[in-house]
């Protein structure tokens, strides 16, 4: 849980905004945080359900951290906060948990706070279920708030999206985050600035045995673009890691690989037998592929078959390859 005293340095001005919105009252009822993975969206999303449900503010609007509601948040039993979330990982949200969660929100608060709702992640939601929820967001509750996380503010529909305060949380500047990463015991020398944007996520990986991760899929991708490795055999290890680590991955090489094809020395970034195969790869095929992950990024939150989804990149990979060749 964030607290104050954990606030993230580079969400200041934005805190002010919010702080300043809950204060005057004009916090929406419907509030979309959105941002890439590891800027800090869902930890300034939390600061904000806090101060919301806080019954003893600080001056700068924060939550107090000592009243009742607090200590409920913290120990997760505030009776009046209701999440919505998918029933396993990388799945939808069915139309049958909204309507419950649309129940939930409408019974009587404990607290003259109101009631809080908690959706994440927001793209989750089916096409049913988004249509569900409309009307709720139309016609919430007296003093309800209904927050939603999102990692891809355009694939939330249309809808939801425009019933909704958009709160756009941005990354840090390098110097920022690499401050707050060595605060963490992180050692940031030497990180791409991609990676210094989204410091949360580089925290989270530190915890998951990235590196070594990171260097058996280098080792793959290497081998895969020196047409000395099978996509489907790479694609099945692959499939058995944690995919979102994967995908945060896939990302930064794609990006590297591309700037390194195009002549404009990605080498600092990529381990040299990457480096080397970027260079000799057709910008165009590879910008085309490029475009086909952030495709599977999408697929990763579908019911479709991790594995075969996987297989199909890299496929289109190796036939880039042999092309280039």
């Amino acid at each position: 849980m964030t607290t104050a005293r954990e606030a993230l340095p580079w969400q200041a001005g934005l805190w002010a905004h919010m702080s300043r919105a809950i204060a005057d009252g004009h916090v929406g009822h419907g509030l979309l945080f959105c941002g890439p993975p590891g800027v800090g969206k869902r930890a300034f999303a939390e600061r904000t359900v806090r101060a919301l449900l806080c019954r003893d503010r600080t001056a700068d609007g924060d939550a107090c951290g000592r009243c009742g509601a607090c200590h409920q948040y913290t120990a997760g039993t505030h009776p009046d906060l209701s999440q919505l979330m998918p029933e396993e990982t990388g799945r939808l949200i069915k139309v049958e948990a909204v309507r419950a969660f649309a129940e939930r929100l409408q019974l009587t608060s404990q607290y003259d706070t109101g009631r809080l709702g908690w959706i994440e992640p927001a793209e989750a939601l089916s096409a049913s279920a988004a249509n569900s929820l409309l009307k709720t967001l139309e016609e919430p509750p007296a003093g309800c708030h209904i927050v939603l996380i999102t990692d891809r503010v355009s694939a939330v529909m249309p809808t939801i999206r425009s019933r909704c305060q958009l709160w756009r949380v941005p990354p840090p500047a390098p110097a920022d985050a690499q401050t707050w990463l060595s605060a963490q015991g992180i050692d940031a020398e030497g990180l791409d600035s991609d990676s210094l944007r989204t410091p949360l996520a580089v925290h989270a990986r530190q915890s998951r045995d990235y590196d070594r991760l990171a260097a058996a899929w280098d080792t793959d991708l290497a081998e895969l673009l020196t047409s000395r490795a099978d996509a489907v055999e790479v694609a099945e290890r692959a499939a058995a890691d944690p995919a979102d680590l994967w995908l945060d991955w896939l990302y930064r090489r794609a990006g590297a690989l591309l700037t390194a094809s195009l002549g404009q020395g990605a080498a600092t970034e990529l381990p040299a037998p990457l480096a080397r195969a970027g260079a000799r790869l057709d910008p165009a095929a590879l910008q085309r592929w490029c475009a086909r992950v952030a495709e599977t990024a999408r697929l990763a939150h579908t019911n479709a078959d991790w594995r075969l989804v996987i297989e199909s990149l890299l496929l289109h990979l190796s036939e880039a390859v042999r092309r280039t060749r």
